[in-house]
């Protein structure tokens, strides 16, 4: 089986078939994104991949209960949720290690000057979220704007009803526009006419990577 020709879901068919190889491409294509939600969560880094690895370490004993009809994304985060649940119960909430560290190899002084723009200011969208959002508002700010899941894997995700998630995420972004824009204190944009500004939407489309 080619790796890079299959998707998530087939890779996690081999591997319920005994392919370890397929689930190393899976742990390959995932560890990072996992690292870094992670980093958002954990008190350190070494935490964060501790986590992380004890994630990919359950879903391979527990493949064969995944369903090749869900996404393997979805189900991954299911596990690194309950792990850090866990680990909060026995550790308690501690300083999270961040982004900024999680991804400090993407700010370099060969950087472009908008490059390091747009990465301080994603840092600053995702650290303003978790100073001022509990878990699983955060969480579903996460994976909806990082991780690109639906409304319904949400829902799937953190096991709760779509409409919960609809209300979180309503909720979560209102609070993180109005405290954004504390932080930053500048001067609204003019916007493209017909268009309304939404200086958060922007600031979450940085986070994502693209472009407002």
């Amino acid at each position: 089986m080619d790796g890079l020709q299959n998707s998530d879901e087939q890779l996690a068919g081999a591997a319920q078939a005994g392919s370890l190889a397929a689930f190393e491409e899976l742990v390959c294509r995932h560890e990072g994104r996992l690292f870094r939600y992670l980093c958002q969560k954990a008190p350190s880094i070494a935490d964060a991949e501790d986590l992380a690895q004890q994630t990919f370490i359950i879903a391979w004993q527990r493949i064969d209960q995944f369903r090749c009809d869900a996404r393997f994304i979805t189900w991954l985060y299911t596990i690194a949720r309950r792990l850090m649940i866990s680990h909060y119960r026995k550790h308690g909430r501690a300083t999270h290690c961040g982004l900024e560290h999680a991804e400090a190899q993407l700010v370099q002084t060969e950087t472009a000057r908008e490059i390091i723009s747009q990465v301080e200011e994603r840092d600053l969208v995702w650290r303003v979220a978790r100073q001022n959002l509990n878990d699983e508002p955060f969480d579903v700010l996460w994976m909806k704007y990082r991780e690109h899941m639906s409304i319904d894997e949400i829902a799937t995700a953190l096991q709760r009803s779509e409409v919960s998630v609809k209300v979180m995420l309503h909720r979560a972004r209102k609070l993180l526009a109005k405290k954004l824009g504390t932080e930053t204190a500048q001067p609204p944009l003019k916007s493209r006419p017909g268009h309304s500004f939404n200086p958060m939407e922007m600031k979450m489309a940085w986070g994502q990577g693209g472009q407002p």
